[in-house]
């Protein structure tokens, strides 16, 4: 299966994510591509997606199957991945995860309203959501966070 990750990342945890995602599906002997988009400029103050400029707009078609990730942002959804959405065509595809990393412990401290406002957009897209999570960074659990999203995520690519 030719599958996408497509990430928005400034500082790399997200980044670091998708690419523990990527090595377990490669391993599982899929044929995945991971791409990076980030903010160019970080104003000052709360980013708002009219003060944004991507570095770039990643090719979100031609895959069997998509995974994006991105961060919380002020207990909300990064204002650059909405940019993203608005900039690209519908998918090609419907089968879609999603995943989101935030400073805080506990996804409910902002992860939770922004994976919803994420899957809201994707759906938006075409997207049928197939799995999802958020990785709390500051959680004394990160690692076990990440090897079970990274199991999840897998699970949905078994032949």
């Amino acid at each position: 299966m030719k599958i996408g990750i497509i990430v928005h990342s400034q500082t790399g945890h997200t980044l670091l994510v998708g690419g523990r995602i990527r090595e377990k599906l490669q391993s599982d002997g899929h044929e995945v591509t991971l791409k990076r988009f980030h903010n160019t400029e970080t104003p000052e103050g709360p980013q708002k997606p009219e003060n944004i400029k991507l570095d770039h707009i990643p090719d979100a078609n031609g895959y069997d199957a998509l995974i994006f990730g991105a961060w919380v942002q002020a207990f909300n959804l990064c204002p650059g991945f909405t940019l993203y959405l608005k900039q690209i065509p519908d998918f090609d595809t419907n089968n879609v995860s999603c995943f989101l990393t935030e400073q805080f412990p506990y996804k409910w401290m902002g992860g939770s309203l922004a994976l919803s406002k994420m899957k809201k957009q994707l759906t938006a897209k075409g997207a049928e959501i197939q799995a999802s999570g958020v990785i709390n960074w500051s959680n004394k659990k990160r690692e076990q966070q990440i090897d079970a999203l990274v199991d999840r995520f897998s699970s949905q690519y078994q032949t």
